[in-house]
């Protein structure tokens, strides 16, 4: 039986207060196991990218609770900590530093949890290369395309041992097949033992999950076991 990595039970989110208040969640409850890869689509305003945050631990539900490895994270003081260590996070807008070149930028998250700046880069250099971005290691951002620098926060998210990818729109600046690159290396990782949940607009990348979970309104409104469409 594979273990379940992160689950969300009745989960709410709401911002704001009185007649101003947006409901972004509504009562969501969601499980991803080891070895699966969990696609969640849905129109702009759906609540997407809140789940995601909630699972992350980079916002607290106001109702529900939220799971990552068995624990609770509204018991988790440290949660920067357990992100560096159990959770890879693809972010929209990518959130790369500037200042920092590509391999730093990937090596970060395990320098900060007191990985040694050797180990650090060599742990970077080999996922960097696995996203075909080795050449631009010791590039900054700017002197790279938008394309590479999307991959660059995908390495980020996938270095160390993280049992728990959050993708959201990896693939959004780049080409079909690089985008295609990318779910094959996002699969692999379920193969080995991480769970994986993707936002995606693009049925062709849903169609690499094990489960495809539509929401609307801030409620899962269907779930697939079959995916939409293969990609593979």
């Amino acid at each position: 039986m594979k273990q379940v990595v992160v689950s969300l039970h009745d989960v709410a989110r709401v911002h704001g207060e009185g007649e101003a208040a947006v409901h972004a969640l509504r009562g969501v409850s969601l499980q991803v196991a080891s070895g699966e890869l969990v696609a969640v689509m849905g129109p702009s305003g759906s609540g997407k990218s809140t789940l995601l945050n909630l699972a992350g631990g980079l916002d607290r539900p106001t109702g529900g609770t939220v799971t990552v490895e068995g624990v609770d994270l509204a018991t988790v003081k440290d949660l920067a900590a357990l992100r560096r260590r159990s959770v890879g996070y693809v972010f929209q807008d990518l959130n790369l530093i500037p200042s920092l070149t590509a391999a730093e930028n990937v090596m970060l998250p395990r320098e900060l949890d007191g990985v040694r700046a050797h180990d650090a880069r060599r742990g970077a250099l080999e996922v960097l290369g696995q996203v075909g971005l080795a050449h631009v290691a010791d590039r900054f951002p700017d002197e790279i395309s938008g394309g590479q620098r999307q991959r660059v926060a995908i390495a980020r998210s996938l270095v160390g041992e993280r049992r728990l990818i959050l993708a959201d729109e990896p693939t959004g600046a780049l080409d079909t097949p690089t985008g295609d690159e990318i779910l094959e290396l996002l699969r692999s990782r379920c193969e080995a033992g991480a769970a994986v949940l993707l936002v995606t607009h693009e049925s062709r990348y849903a169609g690499w999950a094990d489960r495809v979970v539509f929401l609307r309104d801030g409620l899962i409104a269907d779930t697939t076991a079959a995916p939409v469409e293969s990609a593979r």
